[in-house]
């Protein structure tokens, strides 16, 4: 390839990244009308440790453990997030509280409460690139009664969102709060 050709494909590529970092980044997803008012939209997402959490892993030789793929019910209602224990557990998520209260949806009790990762991928509407979108964050673990969804997405998680929600189509739509450009 000339070097005029380079630059070309370099400029063009600079472009679509501008592009990229500018686009709305929008999480929409349908429910069935009528679950709303029965229980509520349901987002499936991914739960991992922190990088933090990941650094001390490697240093010590410790296994990574996976992500692990959770059905998660936006809860406006609740402060913060929550999980099954188990799925806690699973992602290998970092112990910070024994024994926390907590409270949300069908959960007020004590359980336990960890570091870590909600992890959001929207597809980009540009290119076929895939934006990744992660909150760190306290996650407390229950016994949920639940066994339509893994956890709750409380406002600790949804801050971050401008969300959106018509309860006549069942179309719920989740726009991401990019954090400003740095200098």
């Amino acid at each position: 390839m000339s070097s005029s050709a380079t630059r070309r494909a370099k400029a063009a590529r600079e472009k679509l990244q501008r592009k990229l970092d500018r686009e709305p980044l929008v999480l929409q997803f349908d429910y069935a009308p009528d679950a709303l008012q029965a229980f509520g939209p349901i987002i499936n997402t991914d739960l991992t440790i922190t990088p933090a959490h990941r650094d001390a892993l490697e240093q010590a030789g410790q296994p990574i453990p996976p992500e692990v793929r959770c059905r998660f019910l936006i809860d406006t209602g609740s402060d913060g997030t929550i999980v099954k224990h188990e799925f806690a557990e699973q992602a290998g998520l970092k112990l910070i509280n024994a024994s926390a209260p907590l409270h949300g949806v069908g959960v007020d009790t004590t359980g336990r409460v960890y570091i870590g990762r909600i992890a959001f991928a929207l597809r980009s509407r540009i290119s076929n690139a895939v934006h990744q979108i992660f909150i760190d964050t306290q996650i407390g673990s229950a016994s949920l009664e639940i066994d339509r969804i893994d956890g709750l997405i409380g406002r600790d998680v949804l801050r971050h969102f401008v969300l959106s929600c018509d309860g006549r189509t069942g179309q719920v739509r989740i726009k991401y709060h990019r954090p400003p450009a740095s200098p």
